[in-house]
């Protein structure tokens, strides 16, 4: 095996809590990824996102088996099993509460790919793992950074609760 490693970071006002739920809803993930458009996520019947969770990306020639391995209040990772080219790895998000109030997520990929498929996979496809990473990082930046539904800064209108 020889393993490839890909990082990414980005500078977001979004806390941890917003970032981890745009990350842990899978199913979501075609909503607001670009390369996910033809991609469809399988997930499991029940349960919820966590250590051992399983799901699966199907998109018309490659399809993905995901398993979550790791997380935290800071960080999530899931490692992966990709059908064409074959290879694993671990796909890694950490986000880095900065001293400003602000955060940096960081995303790290870690390739694992045999032997022969090292020969044909070239500079160009090596490349295009870079893109995928920091699009999905934009991305995912993008997404957080909108007021989720719901929230507001105007304050609470007549008959609001507290109001008497």
């Amino acid at each position: 095996m020889v393993s490839f490693e890909i990082s990414v970071s980005a500078i977001t006002t979004a806390p941890p809590e917003r970032i981890f739920a745009v990350l842990d809803d899978f199913s979501g993930w075609p909503g607001w990824m670009p390369s996910f458009e033809r991609v469809r996520v399988e997930l499991p019947a029940e349960g919820a996102p966590g250590p051992g969770y399983r799901f699966r990306l199907r998109a018309p020639i490659v399809h993905a088996e995901m398993e979550v391995v790791d997380f935290t209040p800071l960080s999530r990772a899931t490692a992966f099993r990709i059908s064409f080219p074959p290879l694993t790895g671990v796909n890694r998000c950490l986000v880095v509460p900065l001293d400003d109030g602000r955060f940096r997520i960081e995303r790290v990929d870690s390739l694992d790919l045999p032997e022969f498929v090292v020969g044909l996979i070239g500079p160009r496809q090596r490349q295009r793992f870079i893109h995928l990473a920091g699009e999905f990082l934009s991305a995912l930046k993008q997404q957080v950074e909108v007021e989720p539904a719901g929230a507001s800064s105007a304050s609470p209108g007549p008959g609001s609760a507290g109001q008497g």
